[in-house]
């Protein structure tokens, strides 16, 4: 144990003292310390001395105080004495009376040597009528002090004391005198008593001065021997050599301190004892521990290269899953779109919108799931393609309606016009975010509107930045409920590591893709006691997209029936914009006689627009209203409001009714309508919008690879959409061979099939390419950031993730391709025919509906017999079989209006001829042996009879040919496959 100074640090090895410590400020210096010796001499003597020196002083005034009374009372004594034998001689005459007071003051004073001196005065009246004392009798020397008549008159016997004398005065009064004896003591008398008490008390003092000073150097000593032993045993304690000990004296406290000491030695050889017996048991214990750290590292390393492989496995899972889930999304959302294109009625076209928002919905809800872990592992990949943002917030608002509609609210948006028509960003992130918020606001909200407003905060030339507020109405929501969304949105990323709801989750995941997006969101206190979101995301501007026509609508009046007033803000600036006069009226009591008044004086709207909320629960009285204005006032009427109400009133409507309009109200189906319902106002102006026909000098020849028969053919179409000619391959394999004999402009590749992957068929032409590279483009459905650095790395050129659309097709073949802009020579695009021509079947029936419906049903009856068996024949190699067996699909189609079928079976009939005119199997084996069917000529007869059935799935025959009327109407509609 070191040796602990006074400061209390332990010294260092090298005996000097340690520096205090940084955080401590030096203190003042300190004085010199005193010796024990000094101390015990300085508390022994001290009290010694100042009690002799107080008890002498006390004894000396004592002694002066007792001389003084005894002088006084002496004085006191000789007066009164004296006064006595004055009134005894008051007989005698007053010479013999003064000269035996003269005989008798003598004696007094010859025998009393504490008497100075003796006066007897008496008070004489002068002349002019003034008293004064007169000296009648004196003994001894002339008194120090006199005193005049005014200093005695009135007073008795008393003692005059000054520096000078000590004197008792005493009346003396009879016989019409008045006398004062005075007597002068002694005062040297009392003084030389106190000097000889004050020597006494010095020697005294000096006395007891010397004996404390003798007992101060005992006691010093006696505690400095103890002191000197208690420092010895110490440092030796302090140097290691724990079995000193200290002598235990005979005063109880040093006892008691060396009692301790010694107790401090022997728990001090304890513990050093104890600390050798644990250092030799925790080296032993340290040995078996590394020995147990080597075994558990060893297992650490197994266990981390199995989490590896976990890791590795969960994200071929992820991988998997996302391909499995958007493979058939790309075919749902692919062809819905292609079918939007073709000539459908409203109400079909509203299924449609329905069906696609629906799969994007899906979609999103995938990409929350799958997006959720490549946001904290920071894999997030985000796309770079054409899209309109207004129109992507319609179709979010239009998906999230229902939602909305069950709980009394009305989704309404407001889009900036000085938003550019298109832009560069995510299409698909900014869907997820925008549903995610506007999900919230509905949970928050009821009986209301939420408006989504879109504007421009900022902008450069190929740059701009767009905010986008969400306001809700906040009474479905708690206090509580406010704080932690407020929280959620307000505060940094440390919940996310907390498990979340499907709210939170949402939220939380829409705030991540912002961020990432290099944008910001907040959220505000809103006017109505709800919450505004407000979020601003950066985009650039799209400038290569060609100049189509939207129509303007100048001077042409339009009447908004509607008794929300959100959406007939909505509804006036969209019509503001198209250059319209908008008419606002929001009573359904007075639209009828307002209408009424305005026919009577020439003064119509080109076009009503009215809402079913004017209906309420009184739908009959609302279509009887709609239809006498149709009617009766002539009224072009666009009938807006919710899918449900619209359904309600359709059937009745349809014919009087020029459009419908669903809501939330989206720009382009009420520009649509508009177009219906006032074509001759109508004036087109450019804007950049739609996809046309890219202008190729040469059609290029694109390879599509997949094997996925839904994708190929999505493909396929997207790509003669563009005047581009689409080859087809389902396997790398495939894809190789194509790419070998045809001069291949640019390459669609998806990743993952069967066989020879996308990875493995872009080694292979990579590695063949001589001259010029062929842009490699991946199809895939997994893209993060450790796929996208893979798929690069391994000879792909970009990517585009599943489902593809238009947008992301055009922008990736203006990117890769490189093309030369000529004048197009065709002015009328052709158009593609469908599988079902009616107006063909009538004809060939000679205009007999009932029988042109018959034949075409016995076809469509017999088709899925014919696929199959087809089919087994092909794959059996039976030529001649399958010969007769499309020469019999063949003549059925003749009498049907079924053109493509028709046509494909002919080119694979003409194929097939050969093997007709074989008579026996042995030939037939032979001639199957020489020569090959044309498996294109297969696939398309097979995708042609499948797409007749598709669409005779849902398709009333009846209907079609106009036999509706000779049915029951009770019965249901046949359908055109039973």
């Amino acid at each position: 144990m070191a040796k602990l100074h006074k400061s209390g640090t332990a010294p260092t090895a090298s005996g000097e003292r340690p520096l205090p410590p940084a955080d401590v400020r030096p203190s003042a210096p300190r004085s010199r310390p005193r010796s024990l010796r000094s101390i015990l001499f300085r508390y022994t003597l001290a009290p010694t001395l100042a009690l002799a020196v107080l008890l002498c002083l006390v004894f000396t005034l004592q002694q002066m105080n007792d001389r003084r009374d005894l002088l006084l009372s002496h004085g006191r004594a000789s007066a009164e004495q004296l006064i006595e034998l004055i009134h005894l001689s008051s007989g005698h005459s007053f010479e013999e009376r003064i000269e035996w007071l003269d005989k008798s003051l003598l004696a007094l004073m010859l025998d009393r040597d504490m008497i100075r001196s003796i006066q007897l005065y008496r008070s004489d009246h002068g002349t002019d009528n003034t008293e004064t004392f007169t000296l009648i009798s004196s003994v001894g020397p002339r008194p120090r002090t006199t005193h005049s008549p005014d200093d005695l008159r009135g007073k008795q016997a008393h003692i005059h004391e000054d520096v000078d004398s000590l004197q008792v005065l005493h009346p003396l009064k009879g016989e019409g005198t008045n006398c004062w004896l005075v007597i002068e003591l002694h005062r040297p008398y009392f003084l030389v008593g106190t000097y000889q008490v004050a020597l006494i008390g010095l020697i005294g003092l000096i006395l007891c001065a010397l004996a404390a000073l003798i007992w101060a150097v005992y006691l010093s000593e006696k505690a400095s021997r103890h002191i000197s032993g208690f420092r010895d045993t110490l440092r030796d304690i302090g140097s290691g050599h724990f079995c000193a000990r200290v002598e235990a004296p005979n005063n109880l406290e040093l006892a008691q301190f060396a009692d301790e000491i010694n107790q401090m030695a022997q728990n001090l050889a304890d513990h050093q004892r104890e600390y050798q017996e644990s250092l030799h048991q925790s080296m032993e214990d340290l040995r078996q521990s590394l020995d147990a750290m080597e075994e558990q590292n060893i297992e650490l390393e197994l266990a981390r290269k199995k989490a590896v492989e976990n890791s590795r496995v969960k994200s071929t899972f992820l991988a998997n899953t996302s391909h499995e889930i958007r493979t058939p999304l790309n075919g749902i959302i692919g062809f819905t779109n292609l079918l939007l294109k073709t000539e459908v009625d409203e109400l079909q076209q509203d299924y449609l919108q329905t069906i696609l928002r629906s799969s994007e919905s899906l979609l999103t809800t995938i990409n929350d799931i799958l997006d959720f872990s490549r946001i904290e592992s920071g894999n997030l990949v985000f796309e770079h393609t054409p899209m309109n943002l207004g129109q992507v917030l319609e179709e979010t608002l239009q998906i999230l309606a229902p939602y909305a509609y069950e709980h009394n609210l009305e989704l309404v948006p407001f889009i900036d016009p000085q938003l550019p028509p298109s832009q560069i960003g995510d299409p698909l992130r900014i869907k997820q975010i925008l549903s995610n918020l506007v999900s919230n606001a509905i949970r928050c909200s009821v009986d209301g509107n939420i408006s989504v407003r879109v504007s421009v905060q900022s902008g450069k030339e190929s740059e701009l930045i767009t905010r986008i507020n969400i306001t809700d109405l906040g009474n479905r929501i708690d206090e509580a409920g406010r704080r932690e969304l407020k929280q959620l949105l307000s505060s940094r990323r440390h919940q996310q590591q907390q498990q979340l709801s499907s709210n939170g989750m949402g939220l939380s995941i829409a705030r991540s893709l912002i961020e990432s997006m290099q944008g910001e969101i907040g959220i505000s206190d809103g006017e109505s006691g709800g919450f505004t979101y407000r979020l601003s995301l950066p985009l650039a501007v799209d400038r290569n997209r060609s100049a189509v026509t939207r129509e303007q609508f100048p001077a042409c009046r339009i009447m908004i029936a509607d008794p929300n007033p959100m959406t007939r803000q909505q509804i006036v600036q969209l019509l503001h914009q198209w250059r319209a006069e908008p008419m606002a009226h929001n009573e359904s009591q007075t639209l009828e006689p307002t209408l009424e008044q305005l026919w009577r004086h020439d003064a119509l709207p080109d076009a009503v627009i009215i809402d079913t909320a004017f209906a309420g629960e009184e739908f009959d009285q609302f279509i009887a209203t709609v239809q006498k204005l149709v009617d009766t006032f002539q009224c072009r009427i666009i009938v807006q409001g919710s899918p449900m109400d619209l359904r309600r009133c359709y059937d009745a409507l349809r014919t009087r009714v020029l459009a419908f309009v669903g809501k939330p109200v989206a720009r382009e189906g009420l520009l649509r309508a508009l177009k219906r319902a006032v074509p001759h106002q109508s004036h087109p102006r450019p804007l950049t919008g739609s996809f046309p026909p890219l202008p190729w000098p040469t059609k290029p020849r694109v390879l599509v690879v997949d094997d996925y028969e839904a994708n190929r053919l999505l493909m396929g179409e997207l790509l003669r959409g563009q005047n581009i000619e689409a080859i087809i391959a389902s396997n790398g394999e495939e894809a190789i061979s194509l790419w070998r004999e045809q001069q291949i402009d640019m390459i669609f590749m998806d990743i993952q099939m069967p066989g020879m992957d996308g990875i493995a068929a872009t080694a292979r032409i990579r590695s063949e390419e001589s001259n010029s590279r062929t842009p490699i483009i991946a199809l895939t459905a997994h893209v993060g950031a450790e796929e996208k650095s893979r798929l690069l790395s391994a000879g792909l050129d970009d990517y585009l993730s599943k489902p593809v659309s238009e947008a992301q097709l055009n922008h990736t073949i203006k990117r890769w391709m490189e093309m030369r802009v000529q004048p197009p020579q065709e002015a009328t695009p052709r158009l593609e025919s469908r599988p079902v021509d009616i107006s063909e079947s009538l004809k060939l029936s000679n205009k007999n509906p009932e029988l042109g419906r018959d034949l075409l049903q016995m076809l469509l009856k017999g088709l899925y017999e014919d696929e199959e068996e087809l089919g087994r024949l092909y794959r059996a190699g039976d030529h001649r079989g399958l010969f007769e067996r499309v020469h019999r699909l063949h003549g059925g189609c003749c009498y049907c209006g079924v053109p493509r079928l028709r046509d494909a079976t002919e080119k694979l009939q003409e194929q097939l001829r050969p093997y007709a005119a074989q008579e026996d199997a042995s030939q037939n084996h032979a001639a199957n042996q020489d020569s090959k069917v044309d498996d294109q000529l297969y696939r398309t007869v097979i995708q042609e009879v499948r797409a007749l059935r598709d669409w005779a799935a849902d398709q009333d025959l009846a209907a079609l040919f106009g036999l509706e009327s000779a049915q029951d109407p009770g019965a249901e509609p046949k359908k055109a496959l039973n």
